[in-house]
C-alpha cells in the first residue's frame, strides 16, 4: 500500500519527468490534451482522414436519440404531474446537449485548433530553453494543469462511476437479497417510461441498460473533456503572462546604462539598443499570442460555452429542487446531489479563470508602468 500511494503520488507530480530537459515540449508534458482532441475527431497524423467523423457521428446520434427520450419523459412527468420525473429528465437534456455543439465546434474548427496546439508547443519548446527563472514559473504552472487535470477526471469519473455502481447494487439487492413483497422492479441507470410498453421487461430492459451505460460513457468523454480543454488554455496562456510580468521586471538586466549619453550610431549603444528591442519584441509576441489564443477559445467554444451558461443556470435550480424534493419525502438522492456540485463546479470554472486572466492582464500592465516609470528614473 505504501509502495502504491508513493507511485501514485509520483505520477501526480510528475516525479519522473525530465523538467531540465531544454527541449520540452506540449506533447511530451501534456500527451492528455492530444488525446481529449482525438476523441472529439481531430486526427494529428492523418488529418483529412475520414475515419475522424465515425465516432463523433456516433456519439452525436446516441446523444440526440436519448435527448428526444428524455424530453418525451419530460412531456409525460408534466401531463401526470410528476415534476421530479420531469425535472430529472430536463437536467439530462441539458447535459447531453452539449454533445453535438462540441463535437460540431471542434470538427468546424480543427485547422484553427491544430494551428493553437503548434503555438502553444512553441511556447514550450522556448520557455524550456530559457533562464531557470522563466522555467520554473512556467512549468510550475503547467504541473498545476496536470494535477487539475486529473483531480477534474478523478470527479467526473466518480460522478458517472456512482450512477452504475449504485445501480447495480439495486440489481444486486433484486436479484438476490429481495422478497417478493417488495414489489421491486429492475432498476435502470435513468428512468424510463414507454407509452405502449414496459421498458423494464426483458429483452427492453437489457437493451435500455446497455445504451444507458453507453450513454454515461459519451457524457463522460465529451463533457468531461471540453471542460478540461477550457482550463488547459486558459491556464497555460494564465502562466505565459506570468512570464511577460518576469521579462518586465528582467527587461533592462544587465545593460549597460552609460550608453545612454552616446550618440545613436556608436555600436555599442546600438549593440544594446537591439538587445532592448529583442526583448520587448518578444514581449509583444507573447502579448499577440495571448489575444490571439482568447479569441481562438471563443470562436471554438463560444456556442457551447454559452450554451453551458445559459441552461447550467436552470438545470443546477432544477437539481437542487430535486434533492430538496427527495429530503422531504424523507430520502437522500446523493447521485443527484453529486451532479448539481459537478454543475456548480463546471459553470464556475470558466468564470473564475476568466476573472484570473483579467487580473493577471492588469498586474501586466501594472507591470508595464512601473517598467516606464524605472525608465524615466534611470
Amino acid at each position: 500500500m505504501a509502495l502504491f500511494i508513493k507511485n501514485l503520488k509520483a505520477f501526480i507530480n510528475k516525479e519522473n519527468f525530465d523538467f531540465e530537459n531544454p527541449h520540452i515540449t506540449l506533447k511530451a508534458f501534456h500527451p492528455q490534451i492530444y488525446i481529449m482532441y482525438m476523441i472529439n475527431g481531430i486526427f494529428f497524423n492523418n488529418r483529412n482522414s475520414k475515419i475522424r467523423y465515425v465516432y463523433p457521428m456516433l456519439n452525436t446520434t446516441m446523444a440526440l436519440i436519448a435527448s428526444a427520450f428524455q424530453m418525451m419523459f419530460m412531456y409525460r412527468g408534466v401531463t401526470i404531474e410528476d415534476y421530479a420525473f420531469a425535472s430529472e429528465s430536463f437536467c439530462y437534456v441539458v447535459i447531453l446537449g452539449t454533445a453535438p455543439l462540441v463535437y460540431i465546434s471542434t470538427l468546424y474548427n480543427t485547422d484553427i485548433i491544430i494551428t493553437q496546439l503548434n503555438e502553444m508547443d512553441k511556447d514550450f519548446i522556448f520557455i524550456s530553453s530559457l533562464t531557470t527563472k522563466h522555467r520554473d514559473h512556467f512549468l510550475k504552472g503547467q504541473l498545476i494543469i496536470w494535477q487539475l487535470c486529473l483531480a477534474w477526471f478523478a470527479f467526473c469519473t466518480v460522478v458517472c462511476g456512482m450512477y452504475i455502481v449504485n445501480t447495480f447494487v439495486l440489481l444486486f439487492h433484486y436479484s438476490l437479497i429481495a422478497t417478493q413483497d417488495e414489489h421491486m422492479i429492475r432498476p435502470l441507470i435513468f428512468p424510463m417510461w414507454l407509452p405502449e410498453d414496459d421498458p423494464y421487461r426483458t429483452p427492453n430492459y437489457e437493451i435500455f441498460m446497455f445504451f444507458q451505460i453507453v450513454l454515461i460513457s459519451i457524457i463522460y468523454q465529451n463533457f468531461c473533456g471540453y471542460v478540461y480543454i477550457q482550463f488547459h488554455i486558459l491556464i497555460h496562456y494564465y502562466t505565459i503572462m506570468d512570464v511577460i510580468i518576469l521579462d518586465f521586471e528582467d527587461i533592462f538586466d544587465d545593460l549597460d546604462e552609460s550608453v545612454v549619453d552616446l550618440k545613436k550610431d556608436d555600436s555599442r549603444r546600438v549593440e544594446v539598443q537591439l538587445i532592448l528591442n529583442s526583448r520587448m519584441k518578444r514581449i509583444v509576441q507573447w502579448h499577440i499570442s495571448v489575444i490571439k489564443s482568447l479569441d481562438t477559445l471563443s470562436s471554438v467554444y463560444g456556442p457551447p460555452l454559452v450554451y453551458q451558461v445559459m441552461f447550467s443556470s436552470v438545470a443546477i435550480c432544477i437539481m437542487a429542487y430535486q434533492v430538496v424534493n427527495q429530503l422531504e419525502n424523507g430520502k437522500v438522492d446523493f447521485l443527484f446531489a453529486m451532479l448539481w456540485f459537478g454543475a456548480c463546479v463546471q459553470l464556475w470554472i470558466p468564470c473564475y479563470l476568466g476573472t484570473l486572466m483579467r487580473d493577471k492582464i492588469m498586474s501586466s500592465s501594472y507591470s508595464y508602468f512601473n517598467m516606464l516609470r524605472q525608465s524615466t528614473k534611470d
